[in-house]
């Protein structure tokens, strides 16, 4: 086990790296609002790969999957209802809620979880990118929102990046179909949630829903955890620290943000998937000591390229 010292020396390393990328990135692409928060929700969900990897070393995946969001959702919840004082869902709005809860998270998550005891924190990072053709296809279907030329162009060349970029992952990783399929049903349950979020308009806000979303697909979760179960939960520095941080950063904080994005505009915020894997090579060489290749240099050029079309 790393000692608690070191593991601070890294973290502090990590947030000082990142906002120097966060500052250039946002130099290049513009400093409106929306974009600070686009590059921070990305920079928060990529780590939630790492932290999966960290935790299912002391419990199965989806016994892990099912403890975060029955604990961040009880939180959210108390924290909606008690302290912000905000108003219940209404009666018509308990279908809809339940559907996001089943989507965007029992379905999307119980998949990721289960696919990373498979395949690479860095393949299943690398499977973000499929995330905003699939919402750009749902939202043309359900919105019947029109993509410009210059969208397609941006996501076209985002898109290229991260093919050239994932080349050596790819080459050099023993590839699981089990663990593929996972990835690519989780991703497709989470590109229709987001945009059928977007196409429902609830009443309540964002932070309500995310916390129905999460205390719902906790619990859609329990049955499955429960039969699926391969191992005894270890009480120990993994599991506390994995869940921790995605209970308060990933699904509380990140989450948030990216209910905020995509009630703006589902497309818009799809771009900023596209990061993900972009970070997920920097956490890579903050936290691991991995090198970052020629290849990867190159596709995170054509990343920031294709972002500053889009936008």
């Amino acid at each position: 086990m790393l000692k608690a010292s070191y593991l601070l020396k890294k973290i502090y390393f990590c947030a000082y790296f990142n906002t120097l990328f966060l500052y250039f990135a946002m130099k290049n692409i513009s400093l409106h609002k929306t974009n600070y928060t686009g590059i921070i929700f990305a920079l928060l969900w990529t780590t939630s790969s790492i932290a999966i990897k960290i935790g299912i070393k002391s419990a199965s995946p989806l016994t892990l999957a099912t403890i975060r969001f029955l604990i961040a959702g009880v939180i959210m919840v108390a924290f909606a209802v008690f302290i912000s004082k905000q108003d219940l869902p209404k009666r018509s709005e308990w279908k809809q809620l339940l559907l996001l809860g089943v989507f965007n998270v029992a379905i999307y998550l119980g998949c990721l979880f289960a696919a990373i005891e498979f395949v690479t924190a860095g393949l299943a990072n690398l499977f973000i990118a499929i995330n905003p053709i699939l919402i750009i296809i749902f939202s043309s279907i359900m919105l019947k929102r029109k993509i410009s030329r210059r969208e397609i162009w941006g996501f076209l060349i985002c898109f290229l990046g991260l093919s050239i970029a994932s080349l050596p992952t790819i080459k050099f990783t023993q590839v699981s179909l089990i663990g593929i399929l996972l990835l690519i049903i989780g991703r497709t349950s989470y590109s229709f949630a987001s945009v059928y979020y977007k196409k429902i308009n609830l009443s309540i806000s964002s932070q309500s829903v995310n916390a129905w979303q999460a205390l719902i697909g906790g619990i859609v979760l329990i049955p499955f955890a429960f039969l699926l179960n391969k191992k005894e939960i270890v009480y120990d520095y993994n599991l506390f620290v994995s869940l921790f941080w995605l209970i308060f950063v990933v699904s509380i904080t990140a989450t948030l943000l990216w209910l905020n994005l995509v009630k703006k505009d589902t497309v818009n915020a799809g771009k900023w998937l596209f990061l993900c894997p972009v970070f997920g090579y920097l956490l890579s060489f903050i936290v691991l000591g991995e090198h970052i290749t020629c290849l990867e240099f190159v596709g995170t050029l054509f990343v920031i390229t294709g972002l500053r079309i889009i936008r």
